[in-house]
């Protein structure tokens, strides 16, 4: 887990003239802060006053610096472009003054267009969120339910239930680029931690924090994803349950499926190939297999700092050393690198892709580097949805 920025670093890297509209609009006063001789990166002063205030107040001007501090990414100015859209204002980036970094950004949007910021929130933790677990093979373009949040919500409660948890249940429900989200966040076991009050004083409080479980419903690739950190048992629960209760399907075991199919990768005769008009380059890098019969694992990468060297020769060099044959292993988890031209959201770039049978960190990119990465899934017959691209190149492994 990241470790939490600095209240120093949150103020730094904001420009003083919107800190000075913040304090005056969302902190008590009055103010010994210099404003008009204050340097930029002098921030001694809001500490101090920062630090007088009740701890409730500044624990809540704290998490409100933090929210804002989330945002200055490109995943957070996307998430309050998509938020702005859905709210009627999709000129909301533009209108932001030139020449702010990312955090005065941020900032600017809290300050004018607070109710967005705070919607986007659910966006940006969708971008976010990891280890999405995948099911194929559900209907396609189904006409969910007005009522299906509550009674997915419903039905995440009454398992819980038996653990003493899951008593409450909210659910949000969105749609975003074709896919439809709910994010369900039940009731968690009770947890006490101690803290000091407003008087200074030590105490211990109970809280029942809640979970977050997302489900993600692809409607015209029927498909749906999950995440949740979860035990593999109550995640093999949730899955038909929400094909059930929202999508009206009723799902085979997951063991039945597999969500990418990434045996064939460990072929040299599989070459990978990409469609020249996204400008993208593709190497495996990684692979991890298994032999079911003598229980051997081997996990093998490239030399990265030769451009000559492929995976297949990597896992040629270590089948020769333990005597065995390619054919006798599976493939259990694959890594490739995908190297990205610029575009409107990031700069010129690659990322580590690395699929399972049941995963895949396809959720990590932006929006359209995502849909590039799954269009060459499909091509390459990892994700088994349908595909139809033409002019493509074949490109070594």
């Amino acid at each position: 887990m990241p470790q939490p920025t600095p209240l120093s670093t949150l103020l730094r890297v904001i420009p003083n003239e919107l800190l000075k509209r913040w304090f005056h609009d969302h902190i008590p006063g009055p103010f010994d802060i210099p404003w008009e001789t204050l340097g930029e990166n002098d921030i001694e002063p809001m500490i101090v006053h920062l630090d007088e205030l009740p701890s409730s107040i500044r624990k809540d001007a704290e998490i409100d610096l933090r929210t804002i501090r989330s945002f200055a990414s490109e995943a957070g100015m996307r998430a309050i472009e998509d938020t702005a859209r859905m709210h009627g204002e999709p000129d909301l980036l533009s209108r932001i003054p030139d020449g702010l970094n990312l955090n005065g950004r941020a900032m600017w949007v809290r300050l004018h267009e607070w109710e967005i910021l705070h919607a986007a929130t659910t966006l940006l933790h969708l971008e976010e969120a990891t280890f999405w677990r995948k099911r194929n093979g559900v209907p396609a373009n189904v006409e969910i339910a007005g009522d299906a949040a509550e009674q997915l919500g419903n039905a995440v409660s009454n398992m819980l239930r038996e653990e003493g948890r899951g008593q409450h249940v909210t659910v949000e429900r969105l749609e975003n680029n074709g896919i439809v989200y709910f994010i369900v966040h039940p009731d968690d076991f009770v947890r006490s931690d101690n803290m000091h009050d407003d008087q200074g004083r030590l105490a211990t409080v109970s809280i029942r924090p809640t979970l977050d479980i997302i489900f993600a419903y692809e409607r015209h690739a029927g498909s749906f994803e999950l995440c949740a950190n979860l035990p593999k048992a109550h995640k093999e629960r949730l899955e038909p349950l929400f094909s059930r209760t929202v999508l009206g399907w009723q799902l085979p075991p997951y063991e039945d499926e597999s969500g990418y199919y990434i045996d064939h990768l460990k072929d040299p005769t599989t070459p990978l190939q990409t469609d020249p008009a996204d400008e993208i380059r593709v190497r495996i890098e990684e692979i991890k297999m298994f032999n079911p019969s003598t229980r051997r694992r081997i996990s093998t990468d490239i030399n990265k700092h030769d451009e000559t060297d492929t995976i297949h020769r990597a896992i040629s060099e270590e089948l020769r050393s333990s005597h065995d044959v390619l054919a006798n292993f599976s493939v259990n988890s694959v890594g490739i690198r995908f190297v990205f031209p610029a575009t409107r959201y990031a700069r010129a770039g690659a990322r580590i892709i690395r699929i399972t049978p049941g995963s895949c960190n396809l959720r990590s990119l932006t929006p359209d580097r995502a849909e590039i990465v799954q269009k060459h899934l499909r091509m390459w017959g990892v994700d088994d949805a349908p595909t139809d691209e033409p002019n493509l190149v074949s490109v070594g492994a």
